[in-house]
């Protein structure tokens, strides 16, 4: 799993973003999340990794959990909101998450994330469960 390890920054906006908001329910929180930008540090030994999630949003809330490929952990997120997810490793250079949370509004909502690593570019898909809407994005390895 070394294609991932590293830190990988967010710096843009995907264009589906206010359709998927509203899509999933969210839409009256478009403009606090339209500027967020995220880092993610991942660390993998194996079956085991650690990943370290920052939002532009929470600064001073990363959070970090240590998991097991195919095993579902509870963690938080920075807002407080209770997140579930089991992540499965596709190949050596993408994986994929399920997740449930309950953001902002305390209503659950369930998502599938692909991230695949190309050199030093990570794109990634959020699909929206059973809604289908999408959202893409692109993360660049930090040098």
């Amino acid at each position: 799993m070394s294609k991932f390890n590293g830190t990988w920054v967010d710096k843009e906006l995907d264009p589906s973003f206010d359709a998927f908001m509203d899509a999933i329910g969210l839409g009256e929180y478009k403009e606090k999340y339209r500027n967020a930008r995220t880092t993610v540090t991942y660390e993998f030994n194996g079956e085991n990794w650690k990943i370290t999630w920052l939002s532009s949003l929470y600064p001073d809330k990363p959070t970090t959990v240590n998991i097991q490929i195919g095993k579902e952990f509870d963690t938080k997120g920075p807002d407080g909101s209770d997140v579930k997810s089991t992540f499965t490793l596709i190949s050596d250079c993408e994986i994929k998450e399920h997740a449930v949370t309950n953001t902002e509004d305390g209503k659950n909502r369930e998502f599938i994330v692909t991230r695949k690593v190309n050199g030093d570019v990570l794109d990634y898909t959020t699909e929206a469960i059973p809604s289908k809407a999408k959202m893409k994005g692109r993360m660049y390895r930090k040098k």
